[in-house]
């Protein structure tokens, strides 16, 4: 019988149910905000990232990253109640894809499942190079695949809760780069792991990566490793449903027309493996908006490839919520703002 590895332990896969497959539910942050306090020219002023509501359209833009106000990490609470306002609309399951260094203390996320009686699966895995605590620097491919297997099969720390799913994350300084060296050990890493548990490698991918970069990934998995396809999910491919500049191009001038290309979702969807289209409600301006989304959707389902597609929301931060407060809450002892999750039914790929 197939089984799930949830942080609350094993469960059948039929029991599943409703499942949204990418979220970060105790997300640590601190990583990425040190990354967007590189590119930033100047940090937004303390009152406009505190969570309230005439702020929440600047802060769904991207500006949370510099509040921690607006973090999950350790608010049980809020988790708790999240989770209960999805079980509320039939949801029954999340996939947390956070990876060593952002994920927090998985203790958290046992706890809050329990409250809320949700499945929660977390990862295991390393995000990009430069997103890395010391500890995790310099890494052999070899030490990568030790750890990873040890928070599979014995559990992460002493906590006892293992890891159900491996994940990893390929950047680039450009179009035209590299794939990273350290990234794409990481990556063969997961998939030794893989090959060894059953368990699936979730791979992110983003701007500015160009096709081909991402084409040469998923090669490293099917061609290099001989990864089943059946056990890969490429993560954030409705990214790539327009080119990042093309809103500007578009406002820029009233011949300009805004248009969806599924040329690379469709090239790696070929090859059998699993895409994600997660991020929706995304207000970041460099990615695609949600009718974007829906239209490149509907295309791939009419051109038959409805079962290779997972969704969920990216969600990583509280501004993504409505701010409703609820103190009825059943799952809260306390008022928390309420963060709906899009009931859309998903697949899995975990673990047989």
């Amino acid at each position: 019988m197939a089984t799930i590895t949830t942080v609350r332990g094993e469960i059948p896969a039929e029991t599943l149910g409703f499942t949204s497959m990418h979220e970060h539910l105790n997300g640590d942050m601190d990583l990425l905000t040190r990354i967007a306090r590189l590119y930033s020219d100047h940090t937004p002023p303390p009152e406009m990232l505190a969570l309230r509501n005439e702020n929440l359209a600047f802060l769904r833009s991207g500006a949370s990253i510099f509040s921690a106000e607006c973090m999950t990490v350790g608010d049980v609470e809020y988790t708790a109640a999240e989770l209960g306002h999805f079980r509320d609309i039939g949801g029954r399951s999340v996939v947390d894809a956070s990876p060593i260094g952002i994920r927090g203390d998985v203790r958290d996320l046992r706890a809050a499942s329990e409250r809320a009686d949700v499945h929660v699966v977390t990862a295991t895995g390393l995000y990009t190079a430069a997103n890395r605590y010391d500890e995790h620097v310099g890494l052999t491919e070899h030490q990568h695949a030790e750890l990873f297997r040890r928070e599979v099969t014995v559990g992460i720390g002493d906590t006892g809760i293992r890891a159900g799913l491996l994940k990893c994350a390929l950047s680039a300084a450009s179009p035209r780069a590299p794939l990273s060296e350290v990234e794409v050990a990481t990556l063969r890493a997961c998939a030794t792991v893989a090959h060894e548990t059953g368990l699936s490698v979730h791979v992110h991918t983003a701007f500015p990566m160009g096709h081909e970069q991402v084409i040469s990934g998923l090669g490293v998995l099917l061609d290099d490793m001989a990864l089943p396809p059946d056990r890969v999910v490429m993560i954030h491919m409705d990214s790539f449903l327009r080119p990042w500049n093309s809103r500007r191009d578009y406002l820029g001038s009233l011949e300009s027309v805004k248009f969806v290309d599924t040329t690379l979702v469709e090239r790696v969807l070929d090859r059998g493996v699993t895409v994600g289209f997660d991020s929706w409600g995304s207000e970041v301006e460099m990615l695609p908006q949600d009718d974007d989304r829906l239209k490149g959707l509907i295309h791939l389902i009419r051109s038959g490839y409805g079962e290779q597609i997972v969704l969920g929301h990216d969600i990583t931060q509280k501004p993504k919520g409505s701010l409703t407060v609820r103190t009825d809450s059943p799952y809260s002892t306390a008022s928390s703002p309420r963060l709906s999750l899009s009931s859309t039914s998903l697949r899995t790929h975990t673990n047989n």
